[in-house]
């Protein structure tokens, strides 16, 4: 049927894709999120769906992990505390939402490049519109933190991560395609709107992995001519320094220290829980445990993905996660893949505040499964390259074969 065939082609995926990820920054409250996600992405997906589709998924390495760590949540929420129907239905949407990211056309990297500066630039008319409107609220004032944002993207920190996914694969392309002072502006860009509006200290680590990832990929292996590495390295030095007085002579500066850092007495709590439960499948989706800090702050999540995998469903979802975490990053680091950046930098962003990955479309859908998911793609549409690849030398050998005995 051709509808149904436009539903699997590669162009509706692209714009479905796209869609679903600017829902994020127009869509308010979950459920109609929810709504607008399965109308756009899940529901077509799914109704075009075919075998081959599964079984082409189901021989990616990455992909059999993610389904594992699903797996043992289901299994943690029968044997603990846990509807293990729920967690099946949302295991399901993720594995129908990863075989619609795979349906993507191959898309060059200039492309890509512009199109992480196109939702870069969305997601500062974004955060602009939402400092007019809570400053004619009354609620925000410039050099305060910003809230809650107005659409499904609003938490700041969230905002924060995808941003640095965005910087990534500016850095990385921009880099290669020596558009090096785009790619300074983009650094200035996001570090200056995360430190100054969303006040979030997340950007620092996102901005030293993607400085990090820099400098193995193109740094270290001496790709950029020497007045090139110079130029940067002093931006680098500019930029840290910049960031000192900021933190030295601003207010700013110290409403960002004056955070207390509740990280490691939250893991703790929840690490001494999960023992408790059992190491093996945690405490279950749904155990009802609390922390309480010191000075009373009540904390319902670890604020750790891989911590929450942890106490949800104990090491046997721990391991798969990790290592497709791990896998992922290593083999998209080595083929120099824009997608593993986005992935690597939204990984470690959700290690320090995030919790479950098996849940209804939201915020970390943005910064974990998305980039996973394109990925994974890549490596399915490298896979099927490579199969033409040998199934055209095959033909080639057997068509010399019978010329050669004919002489």
């Amino acid at each position: 049927m051709k509808w149904l065939e436009t539903l699997r082609s590669p162009t509706f995926a692209l714009y479905a894709v796209s869609a679903w990820m600017i829902s994020f920054l127009v869509i308010s409250g979950s459920q109609l999120h929810n709504n607008i996600s399965y109308l756009i992405l899940i529901v077509p997906a799914l109704a075009s769906l075919q075998w081959a589709e599964i079984k082409r998924i189901f021989q990616n390495t990455l992909f059999r992990g993610l389904v594992l760590a699903i797996v043992s949540l289901v299994l943690s929420a029968w044997w603990n505390d846990g509807n293990p129907w729920q967690s099946l239905k949302f295991g399901l949407l993720i594995i129908v939402f990863f075989i619609a990211v795979a349906r993507l056309p191959v898309i060059r990297e200039d492309q890509v490049y512009k199109a992480a500066w196109g939702y870069l630039g969305l997601i500062m008319l974004y955060i602009a519109f939402n400092m007019a409107w809570f400053y004619a609220q009354g609620t925000w004032r410039p050099g305060e933190r910003m809230g809650e944002m107005t659409s499904k993207l609003e938490n700041v920190i969230y905002v924060t991560n995808t941003l640095g996914g965005m910087l990534a694969i500016i850095t990385l392309l921009g880099m290669k395609a020596k558009h090096y002072r785009a790619v300074l502006l983009a650094h200035l860009l996001v570090l200056g709107v995360s430190l100054t509006i969303l006040q979030t200290r997340s950007i620092f680590g996102l901005w030293l992995i993607t400085i990090l990832l820099t400098y193995l990929a193109l740094y270290r292996k001496q790709a950029l001519h020497p007045k090139i590495r110079w130029g940067l390295l002093i931006a680098g030095i500019s930029a840290a320094l910049s960031i000192a007085a900021l933190f030295a002579y601003t207010s700013i500066g110290e409403s960002l220290l004056a955070r207390n850092f509740y990280r490691p007495e939250i893991w703790a709590g929840y690490f001494a829980e999960t023992l408790r439960c059992g190491v093996w499948l945690g405490c279950g989706p749904d155990h009802g445990f609390q922390y309480i800090s010191h000075d009373g702050m009540v904390m319902i999540h670890p604020h750790s993905l891989y911590l929450t995998q942890f106490y949800k469903a104990g090491l046997i979802g721990l391991v798969p996660l990790l290592a497709v975490t791990l896998w992922a990053s290593i083999q998209g680091f080595k083929a120099q893949s824009w997608a593993a950046w986005y992935f690597i930098c939204g990984a470690f962003g959700l290690a320090f505040d995030g919790s479950s990955l098996v849940h209804s479309p939201n915020q970390r859908w943005l910064v974990f499964h998305l980039p996973l998911a394109l990925l994974i793609a890549q490596q399915l549409h490298h896979a099927a390259q490579q199969s033409k690849l040998m199934q055209a030398g095959l033909n080639a050998q057997g068509e010399a074969k019978p010329l050669a005995e004919s002489h």
